[in-house]
């Protein structure tokens, strides 16, 4: 027979607790396990007034709505309120029952104002403290790159004196478009995908500007230095080159090739000229030696080398060097780092480590803009900006804390030994049918499915 349920409107519910409700294998639960926030009431004692006002919210709850937002990726702590009152989830999360009342949306829009980046950028600091303490980090090898963010403000206002995100600028994003906004400089750990360096700037910056900074900020955060470092063709120049070197890290980033000197005339290149570091001093392919003339007007950063016109004079390769009576040649003070990082890009474990940057930084850029919203600004400003990259990356962190672990190298070795071991001795025990059934009839049923699945993988492999 059909029938129709009639909706109930009004009806008093006794509900179980939400411990209860929130299942046992739900995400927000695995993230709460890892989740430590013990640092945040410390961090902000000195924003609160300690004797006067009324009572606030717990900071730690404010903090939690905060991370919800990230992992969630929702935009406006308005829409993450009306998202926390209908989700039993998010209430079990920030520690509230059903029908408690919640903050209000603009109790979290001037907290954001009240604590500032410092303490966000703890809670970032905490996360990669935590995955150290972990073993998640590998850090051997650590991956630079850039991503634009698209700000919160109408191309007409970009750069005016009214315009309500003065820091905001225009800068290239995919597809060619030219979009108001900012850049996210990020550095990830090669081996777990770990966010470990996160800096921000307008987008009109050069996307290598600020990474020499950046690796130092993330090895002082991992606690020791990477042996390279990987970054796309961006940051291949020879102030990154000669940083590297100074702190003992290959700089893995492919350098651009070199233009010919004069458009549509077949010249040597400034790579047919062999650079003398010592004596500072370039050398053509005839011999004849081009002596430092100083730095060029307004760009101290860059030297001029010249040769005699009585040496060009008569150089039978002349033709192919210069139409002018010398040859002249301009070049960085870090010249020589770059062409070492020019015969390094030659080799092949060059280029097998520049093959791994690619899936380790697309892929957290993808998953911080498709899952956590990184792909427009929240709200306005440098500052804000700044929150919003570093809370997003603690929470990518978090996940990496609270995803199932795996072998780690010495783990792995050890857990191939007591296969092998486990093994031969399940083999030798065969070999006598009563010892073996008195020692199989004696185990739980547990261990029995463990060593029948540890023999066969290993008679597998």
């Amino acid at each position: 027979m059909q029938s129709k349920r009639q909706r109930v409107i009004y009806q008093m519910t006794l509900l179980p607790s939400l411990e209860a409700l929130v299942p046992s294998d739900h995400p927000l639960r695995r993230v709460d396990q890892v989740l430590d926030l013990s640092f945040v009431d410390e961090a902000v004692r000195d924003r609160y007034c300690p004797n006067n006002g009324r009572p606030g919210i717990d900071p730690e709850v404010l903090m939690r709505l905060f991370v919800l937002q990230a992992l969630e990726g929702i935009d406006s702590v308005r829409e993450l309120m009306r998202q926390v009152r209908m989700n039993l989830a998010y209430l079990w999360f920030i520690g509230y029952e059903v029908g408690e009342p919640l903050p209000d949306h603009s109790t979290l829009s001037r907290a954001l104002d009240r604590f500032g980046d410092e303490v966000f950028n703890a809670l970032f600091a905490q996360s990669i403290a935590q995955c150290v303490d972990a073993g998640l980090i590998d850090g051997r090898v650590l991956h630079v790159d850039t991503t634009t963010i698209r700000a919160d403000l109408d191309k007409n206002r970009v750069g005016r004196p009214d315009s309500p995100d003065p820091d905001a600028r225009f800068g290239r994003f995919p597809g060619g478009r030219k979009e108001p906004g900012y850049k996210q400089q990020t550095v990830v750990d090669g081996a777990s995908r770990v966010v470990v360096g996160v800096a921000v700037m307008p987008a009109d910056r050069t996307d290598h500007e600020g990474a020499v900074a950046v690796v130092d900020e993330a090895i002082a955060r991992v606690g020791a230095a990477p042996q390279a470092v990987c970054a796309d063709a961006a940051y291949a120049n020879g102030p990154n080159g000669a940083a590297m070197e100074a702190r003992g890290i290959r700089l893995v980033s492919p350098p651009p090739k070199v233009g010919r000197p004069t458009r549509g005339q077949e010249l040597f290149t400034i790579e047919e000229f062999i650079y003398d570091a010592r004596r500072d001093v370039f050398v053509c392919p005839a011999g004849v030696t081009l002596t430092n003339k100083g730095s060029m007007s307004g760009r101290p950063e860059r030297r001029r080398y010249r040769a005699r016109a009585s040496d060009c004079g008569g150089c039978a390769l002349k033709a192919r060097c210069t139409k002018s009576p010398q040859r002249n040649v301009t070049a960085s003070v870090h010249h020589a780092a770059l062409v070492r990082l020019r015969a390094d890009s030659r080799t092949a474990s060059f280029k097998q480590l520049y093959r791994t940057r690619a899936p380790a930084m697309e892929g957290v850029f993808a998953e911080e803009k498709e899952w956590h919203g990184l792909r427009r600004a929240w709200r306005r400003g440098l500052s804000n900006m700044l929150i919003q990259c570093h809370l997003i990356a603690a929470v990518l962190n978090f996940k990496r804390l609270a995803a199932p672990r795996k072998l780690y190298r010495g783990v792995e070795v050890m857990a191939r030994t007591v296969q092998w071991v486990t093994a031969r001795v399940i083999g030798l025990m065969g070999a006598h049918s009563r010892i073996l059934g008195t020692f199989w009839h004696s185990l739980d049923t547990t261990t029995r499915f463990f060593l029948v699945r540890t023999a066969a993988a290993t008679k597998a492999a």
